[in-house]
């Protein structure tokens, strides 16, 4: 048992070193981010089938449709990883419903460079 409980710790803290590279390198092409880990990733009860949960927020989104602003990050984005792209206002009034507040309970912020607070 002790040998799967170091290898799910070993696996997520891959990914958070992975998810701050990436943020790191979107701050070329976005300028200032956030990046937020959410789920089972970020609660630490994730499985082999789990996908990593991961807001993005940049105010280069804004004017950009929802489904186009992946073609701004994907060659960032691994097997896996499912991104949700917001602006800083759209992050505000998502924060407002029940639904995100519950899924972020819990969460991981990556980078912090936009200074929001996640008002739980």
């Amino acid at each position: 048992m002790e040998r799967v409980l170091e290898e799910r710790r070993r696996l997520r803290q891959e990914v958070l070193v992975d998810l701050a590279q990436a943020c790191g390198q979107m701050r070329a092409k976005l300028g200032k981010l956030n990046m937020i880990l959410y789920g089972s990733y970020a609660r630490g009860d994730f499985n082999v089938w789990s996908d990593i949960d991961i807001l993005i927020i940049s105010e280069a989104f804004e004017g950009i449709r929802f489904l186009d602003r992946y073609n701004l990050i994907e060659e960032w984005i691994k097997p896996g990883w499912e991104p949700k792209a917001y602006t800083p206002k759209e992050f505000h009034t998502m924060m407002t419903k029940p639904s995100w507040k519950e899924a972020l309970r819990d969460h991981v912020i990556i980078c912090d460079e936009l200074g929001l607070n996640i008002p739980l």
